[in-house]
């Protein structure tokens, strides 16, 4: 661990991101909002969050050094929820969260529970809860972290809304020659199917068409689930220079979720008013 890798906040370890991880937060934080708020009375205090990379619970802006809060402690301090669930495979990153929740919300650790290890792994053993309404968000880095199957088992037998880092610029275009030559691969693992390596094989009009033919299969995967999700509904993540690296994904098994989420995203986090957009 480097100096670089500490916080000067808390002295606890950090996670270097770019100023684009304050726009992804900020759409999070912006929909834990609107669904605590119009989903609390309905569920009588069932609602829960779970974190499937939870990270250290910290982030700071590399070239600035700006601090700020990751997913897990923006859901833990700032909302309430009967239960949180953090899952997190790096021991280091594990323990400085841990440190964390301890101290930033030491009256709410009865409704914690946090898994160290792979979530595709640690998921089958972390008994979440089938009652109540829940937000789950999946921010992975790049595609191999996650597993269709594990969003899979989320799904089964659950209200479960879903955020997820859909990793198009650099998971997928960047690397879709490399996966391209076989049957087991992270892109297929992650789509949940392979009828995107048939489509890539019949010559499609572009790699931009084969790139949304792959988003759509995605989509209807998350259909198959009993999902809502719809291309119109994402929000692009892009660098400082306009370079594509995500789209946050949303989908919802009661429309109603998909209404928040349309709330949500009309306004940008530099207070820009958004219109409608369509994954091309």
């Amino acid at each position: 661990m480097n100096e670089q890798e500490i916080s000067a906040t808390d002295g606890l370890l950090i996670r270097d991101s770019g100023a684009w991880a304050k726009e992804k937060l900020y759409y999070l934080r912006r929909y834990l909002d609107i669904f605590s708020n119009g989903m609390k009375n309905k569920w009588d205090g069932r609602l829960y969050y779970i974190d499937l990379f939870a990270g250290p619970g910290r982030c700071r802006i590399r070239g600035t050094g700006e601090e700020f809060d990751g997913s897990p402690l923006i859901a833990l301090t700032g909302f309430e929820f009967a239960q949180y669930y953090f899952f997190e495979s790096d021991p280091a990153c594990f323990h400085a969260l841990e440190a964390r929740v301890k101290s930033r919300a030491p009256k709410k650790l009865d409704r914690v529970s946090m898994f160290l290890g792979d979530c595709n792994k640690t998921i089958e053993h972390a008994n979440l809860t089938r009652e109540g309404l829940g937000v789950a968000f999946i921010d992975p880095t790049g595609i191999a972290p996650i597993s269709f199957e594990t969003v899979t088992r989320l799904a089964e037998h659950r209200q479960l809304d879903l955020i997820i880092n859909f990793s198009e610029g650099m998971g997928i275009r960047m690397n879709l020659h490399q996966y391209a030559g076989t049957d087991t691969n992270a892109l297929t693992r992650f789509i949940g199917s392979k009828r995107w390596r048939a489509l890539g094989q019949q010559s499609p009009a572009s790699f931009n068409q084969l790139c949304t033919d792959i988003a759509n299969e995605y989509l209807a995967n998350l259909g198959a689930l009993g999902y809502i999700a719809v291309n119109s509904d994402w929000i692009a993540v892009k660098t400082d220079q306009n370079a594509l690296l995500y789209y946050l994904v949303f989908a919802s098994k009661n429309p109603k979720g998909n209404d928040f989420w349309r709330k949500i995203k009309q306004i940008g986090p530099h207070g820009q008013r958004k219109f409608s957009w369509e994954h091309q």
